[in-house]
């Protein structure tokens, strides 16, 4: 009796401490980002492989009178050399290598922050480098700039946790340049 009771208490007490591990604070949002694709053959082959190998992700807060589009259409990824941090919040600090090839209509979550409620513009990534597998080799994947802005606005609302899965188009995302040469030029649709 004493040890089932023991047991109860035991439960009890990680519950609280598990949902207080996920919760905000009070007033706070929680955002969460995640990646995802599905395999496809393309004109340049069958890609088999895709690392991306993530540096940052950050969203940038919009300003009292800055419009915000919020949309689950793709979008072509703008190369950014704007490396002014005023009004950026960075959201995946830890360096995440992803291969969107194994993400075949499931996403997976690579970083999540709890920030204040409001509005947001933009998606910055930084990505250091990439390889494609293409008919069995792998190549280096040109990265340009390796600084990609997404004009995708969201609102975050008072004690709500939102996720932002960045779909990736691998078809319409990877040019071949040249001789097994290949360059990323994002298609993303970022779904809420």
């Amino acid at each position: 009796m004493k040890f089932t009771y023991l047991a109860l208490v035991v439960v009890v007490l990680v519950s609280v401490f598990m949902a207080g591990c996920t919760t905000a604070p009070a007033g706070q949002s929680t955002l969460i980002i995640a990646v995802k694709d599905a395999p496809k053959t393309s004109d340049i082959g069958t890609i088999t492989r895709l690392n991306l190998n993530f540096r940052e992700v950050s969203v940038h807060r919009a300003s009292a009178d800055q419009p915000v589009t919020e949309t689950d259409e793709e979008m072509d990824a703008t190369e950014s050399d704007d490396s002014d941090t005023a009004g950026w919040i960075v959201v995946v600090s830890q360096p995440t290598t992803v291969d969107l090839m194994r993400l075949t209509d499931v996403s997976e979550v690579i970083g999540q922050k709890d920030m204040e409620a409001g509005r947001y513009s933009q998606i910055r990534l930084k990505i250091d480098s990439g390889t494609i597998t293409v008919d069995g080799t792998e190549h280096n994947l040109a990265v340009p700039s390796g600084m990609l802005k997404l004009n995708r606005g969201f609102v975050l609302q008072p004690d709500e946790t939102l996720k932002l899965t960045l779909d990736f188009n691998v078809e319409k995302s990877v040019i071949r340049t040249g001789s097994d040469q290949y360059k990323l030029k994002p298609v993303i649709a970022v779904i809420s």
